[in-house]
Protein backbone atom coordinates (compact mmCIF):
# COMPACT_ATOMS: atom_id res chain seq x y z
CA UNK A 1 0.00 0.00 0.00
CA UNK A 2 1.33 3.67 -0.87
CA UNK A 3 2.84 5.73 2.00
CA UNK A 4 0.24 8.47 1.32
CA UNK A 5 -2.36 6.26 1.62
CA UNK A 6 -1.40 4.81 4.69
CA UNK A 7 -0.67 8.14 6.16
CA UNK A 8 -4.06 8.86 5.05
CA UNK A 9 -5.68 6.34 7.16
CA UNK A 10 -3.50 7.16 10.49
CA UNK A 11 -4.94 10.51 10.53
CA UNK A 12 -8.21 9.89 9.85
CA UNK A 13 -8.19 7.31 12.59
CA UNK A 14 -6.76 9.60 15.02
CA UNK A 15 -9.26 12.34 14.04
CA UNK A 16 -11.93 9.31 14.83
CA UNK A 17 -10.61 8.67 18.48
CA UNK A 18 -10.31 12.39 19.38
CA UNK A 19 -12.51 12.95 22.40
CA UNK A 20 -15.16 15.69 23.11
CA UNK A 21 -14.03 19.74 21.92
CA UNK A 22 -15.09 22.13 25.49
CA UNK A 23 -17.78 23.17 23.38
CA UNK A 24 -19.26 20.06 22.88
CA UNK A 25 -18.80 19.29 26.74
CA UNK A 26 -20.52 22.34 27.49
CA UNK A 27 -23.12 21.31 25.41
CA UNK A 28 -23.76 18.44 27.37
CA UNK A 29 -23.49 19.64 30.31
CA UNK A 30 -26.52 22.30 30.15
CA UNK A 31 -28.41 19.66 28.59
CA UNK A 32 -28.10 17.42 31.63
CA UNK A 33 -28.45 19.74 34.06
CA UNK A 34 -32.15 21.01 32.43
CA UNK A 35 -32.96 17.54 32.69
CA UNK A 36 -31.76 17.14 36.27
CA UNK A 37 -33.54 20.27 37.13
CA UNK A 38 -37.16 18.78 34.94
CA UNK A 39 -36.57 15.76 37.84
CA UNK A 40 -35.94 17.89 40.61
CA UNK A 41 -39.36 20.19 40.07
CA UNK A 42 -41.95 17.17 40.17
CA UNK A 43 -39.88 15.56 42.89
CA UNK A 44 -40.56 18.60 44.81
CA UNK A 45 -44.20 18.74 43.80
CA UNK A 46 -44.60 14.72 44.54
CA UNK A 47 -43.64 15.42 48.39
CA UNK A 48 -45.96 18.37 48.96
CA UNK A 49 -48.85 16.17 47.29
CA UNK A 50 -47.75 13.68 49.78
CA UNK A 51 -47.65 15.94 52.66
CA UNK A 52 -50.72 17.31 51.96
CA UNK A 53 -52.19 13.11 51.06
CA UNK A 54 -51.35 12.71 54.88
CA UNK A 55 -52.78 16.03 56.23
CA UNK A 56 -55.74 15.14 54.79
CA UNK A 57 -55.52 11.66 56.07
CA UNK A 58 -54.69 13.03 59.13
CA UNK A 59 -57.82 15.01 59.66
CA UNK A 60 -60.01 12.60 58.64
CA UNK A 61 -58.93 10.01 61.78
CA UNK A 62 -59.43 13.09 64.00
CA UNK A 63 -62.50 13.67 62.81
CA UNK A 64 -63.39 9.87 63.45
CA UNK A 65 -61.53 10.04 67.08
CA UNK A 66 -63.65 13.21 68.21
CA UNK A 67 -66.96 11.21 67.40
CA UNK A 68 -65.32 8.15 68.99
CA UNK A 69 -64.95 10.43 72.25
CA UNK A 70 -67.93 11.81 72.54
CA UNK A 71 -69.57 8.48 71.71
CA UNK A 72 -67.72 7.50 75.22
CA UNK A 73 -67.84 10.12 77.27
CA UNK A 74 -71.21 10.93 79.21
CA UNK A 75 -71.71 14.66 80.78
CA UNK A 76 -72.02 14.01 84.82
CA UNK A 77 -75.61 15.33 84.76
CA UNK A 78 -77.42 14.60 82.19
CA UNK A 79 -75.53 11.50 80.80
CA UNK A 80 -75.34 13.15 77.12
CA UNK A 81 -72.52 12.57 75.14
CA UNK A 82 -69.77 15.99 74.76
CA UNK A 83 -66.86 17.17 72.90
CA UNK A 84 -63.52 17.67 74.48
CA UNK A 85 -62.16 21.19 75.10
CA UNK A 86 -59.16 22.76 73.52
CA UNK A 87 -55.63 22.36 74.66
CA UNK A 88 -54.50 25.76 75.64
CA UNK A 89 -51.20 25.54 77.63
CA UNK A 90 -49.71 23.13 74.64
CA UNK A 91 -49.66 19.51 76.64
CA UNK A 92 -52.04 17.72 74.50
CA UNK A 93 -54.93 17.55 77.19
CA UNK A 94 -57.74 19.68 77.06
CA UNK A 95 -58.02 22.82 79.65
CA UNK A 96 -61.40 23.64 81.41
CA UNK A 97 -62.54 26.09 83.46
CA UNK A 98 -65.44 24.39 85.65
CA UNK A 99 -67.67 22.71 83.24
CA UNK A 100 -66.81 24.31 80.12
CA UNK A 101 -63.60 25.17 78.71
CA UNK A 102 -60.86 27.84 79.22
CA UNK A 103 -61.48 28.55 75.29
CA UNK A 104 -63.19 27.62 72.73
CA UNK A 105 -60.33 28.23 70.76
CA UNK A 106 -56.91 26.20 70.64
CA UNK A 107 -54.89 23.12 69.84
CA UNK A 108 -56.15 19.72 69.40
CA UNK A 109 -56.12 18.15 71.97
CA UNK A 110 -54.01 14.80 70.90
CA UNK A 111 -54.06 13.30 73.89
CA UNK A 112 -57.38 13.19 75.06
CA UNK A 113 -58.68 11.84 71.84
CA UNK A 114 -55.68 9.93 71.23
CA UNK A 115 -54.31 10.81 67.89
CA UNK A 116 -51.38 11.98 66.22
CA UNK A 117 -50.76 15.96 67.51
CA UNK A 118 -48.92 17.25 64.55
CA UNK A 119 -49.23 17.99 60.11
CA UNK A 120 -46.91 16.96 57.93
CA UNK A 121 -45.36 20.33 58.28
CA UNK A 122 -44.85 19.61 62.29
CA UNK A 123 -47.36 22.22 63.43
CA UNK A 124 -50.24 21.60 66.09
CA UNK A 125 -53.78 21.11 64.66
CA UNK A 126 -55.89 24.34 65.44
CA UNK A 127 -59.32 23.38 67.14
CA UNK A 128 -62.07 25.44 68.02
CA UNK A 129 -65.83 23.98 69.12
CA UNK A 130 -68.76 25.32 70.04
CA UNK A 131 -69.03 26.04 73.69
CA UNK A 132 -72.58 24.10 73.80
CA UNK A 133 -71.02 20.79 72.25
CA UNK A 134 -68.24 20.41 74.89
CA UNK A 135 -69.79 21.29 78.71
CA UNK A 136 -69.18 18.03 80.71
CA UNK A 137 -71.95 17.96 82.62
CA UNK A 138 -75.10 19.11 80.55
CA UNK A 139 -74.02 17.17 76.96
CA UNK A 140 -75.11 17.92 73.51
CA UNK A 141 -77.83 16.86 72.38
CA UNK A 142 -80.70 16.76 69.15
CA UNK A 143 -81.50 20.31 69.39
CA UNK A 144 -78.24 21.78 70.48
CA UNK A 145 -77.32 23.78 67.67
CA UNK A 146 -73.53 24.63 66.32
CA UNK A 147 -72.14 28.34 66.24
CA UNK A 148 -69.68 27.84 63.65
CA UNK A 149 -69.22 28.26 59.83
CA UNK A 150 -66.92 27.25 56.97
CA UNK A 151 -67.15 29.59 54.00
CA UNK A 152 -65.30 30.58 50.73
CA UNK A 153 -63.82 33.72 51.70
CA UNK A 154 -62.91 36.16 54.63
CA UNK A 155 -66.28 38.21 54.22
CA UNK A 156 -68.25 34.88 54.34
CA UNK A 157 -70.51 35.91 51.18
CA UNK A 158 -70.47 32.57 50.00
CA UNK A 159 -71.02 29.68 52.92
CA UNK A 160 -70.23 26.43 52.41
CA UNK A 161 -71.84 24.80 56.03
CA UNK A 162 -72.64 26.44 59.14
CA UNK A 163 -74.54 25.56 62.86
CA UNK A 164 -71.24 23.47 63.03
CA UNK A 165 -69.88 21.71 66.61
CA UNK A 166 -66.38 21.73 65.82
CA UNK A 167 -64.15 23.09 62.93
CA UNK A 168 -60.29 21.62 62.79
CA UNK A 169 -57.40 23.09 60.97
CA UNK A 170 -54.13 22.97 59.39
CA UNK A 171 -52.37 25.94 58.62
CA UNK A 172 -50.47 23.70 55.99
CA UNK A 173 -47.35 24.50 54.00
CA UNK A 174 -46.26 27.98 54.87
CA UNK A 175 -47.58 27.08 58.74
CA UNK A 176 -48.76 30.85 58.69
CA UNK A 177 -50.11 31.82 62.45
CA UNK A 178 -50.14 28.15 63.64
CA UNK A 179 -48.59 26.63 66.62
CA UNK A 180 -45.69 24.51 66.24
CA UNK A 181 -44.47 21.64 67.60
CA UNK A 182 -42.28 23.91 69.79
CA UNK A 183 -44.94 25.53 71.12
CA UNK A 184 -44.43 28.59 69.46
CA UNK A 185 -47.04 30.89 67.41
CA UNK A 186 -45.75 31.46 63.71
CA UNK A 187 -45.36 34.53 62.09
CA UNK A 188 -49.41 35.41 61.27
CA UNK A 189 -50.71 34.47 57.73
CA UNK A 190 -50.97 38.18 55.07
CA UNK A 191 -53.69 37.36 53.41
CA UNK A 192 -57.39 37.62 54.94
CA UNK A 193 -58.57 34.27 54.12
CA UNK A 194 -55.85 32.79 56.29
CA UNK A 195 -56.04 35.19 59.19
CA UNK A 196 -59.96 34.34 58.99
CA UNK A 197 -58.34 31.18 59.91
CA UNK A 198 -56.45 32.09 63.01
CA UNK A 199 -58.53 34.99 64.53
CA UNK A 200 -60.50 33.30 67.01
CA UNK A 201 -63.88 34.23 65.56
CA UNK A 202 -66.96 31.70 64.32
CA UNK A 203 -65.66 32.33 60.97
CA UNK A 204 -63.42 29.87 59.01
CA UNK A 205 -62.19 29.65 55.08
CA UNK A 206 -61.73 26.84 52.70
CA UNK A 207 -60.93 27.21 49.26
CA UNK A 208 -58.88 26.86 46.30
CA UNK A 209 -54.86 26.98 47.01
CA UNK A 210 -52.92 30.16 46.17
CA UNK A 211 -49.20 31.20 46.35
CA UNK A 212 -50.29 34.73 45.26
CA UNK A 213 -48.46 37.29 47.37
CA UNK A 214 -51.17 38.93 49.27
CA UNK A 215 -53.21 36.12 49.12
CA UNK A 216 -51.51 33.26 49.90
CA UNK A 217 -53.96 30.11 51.11
CA UNK A 218 -52.90 26.70 51.60
CA UNK A 219 -54.59 25.96 54.68
CA UNK A 220 -56.97 22.64 54.93
CA UNK A 221 -60.00 22.77 57.04
CA UNK A 222 -62.29 19.99 58.44
CA UNK A 223 -65.17 20.19 60.57
CA UNK A 224 -67.95 17.83 62.85
CA UNK A 225 -71.26 18.20 60.15
CA UNK A 226 -74.30 17.98 63.18
CA UNK A 227 -75.86 15.30 61.45
CA UNK A 228 -73.67 13.21 60.59
CA UNK A 229 -72.46 13.41 63.82
CA UNK A 230 -76.55 13.09 65.23
CA UNK A 231 -76.86 9.97 63.57
CA UNK A 232 -73.45 8.52 64.91
CA UNK A 233 -74.75 8.84 68.40
CA UNK A 234 -78.10 7.63 67.39
CA UNK A 235 -76.51 4.55 66.13
CA UNK A 236 -74.49 4.37 69.12
CA UNK A 237 -77.20 4.62 71.39
CA UNK A 238 -75.99 8.00 72.79
CA UNK A 239 -79.09 10.25 71.40
CA UNK A 240 -81.85 10.61 71.90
Amino acid sequence: MPIACIHTQVNHSKSMNTGFTLTELAIVLVIVSLLIGGMIIPLSSQMDLRDVSETEKSLTEIKEAMIGFAASHSASVDGKPYFPCPDTDNDGVENRTGTGCTSSEGRLPWVDIGVGRQDSWNNRFRYRVTPAFARNDYGFNLSTTGTLRVCENSACSTVISSALPAVIVSHGKNGAGAFNVAGVTNPAPLGLDEISNQNADNDFVLRTQSNAAGSEFDDLVVWLSPNILYNRMIAAGRLP
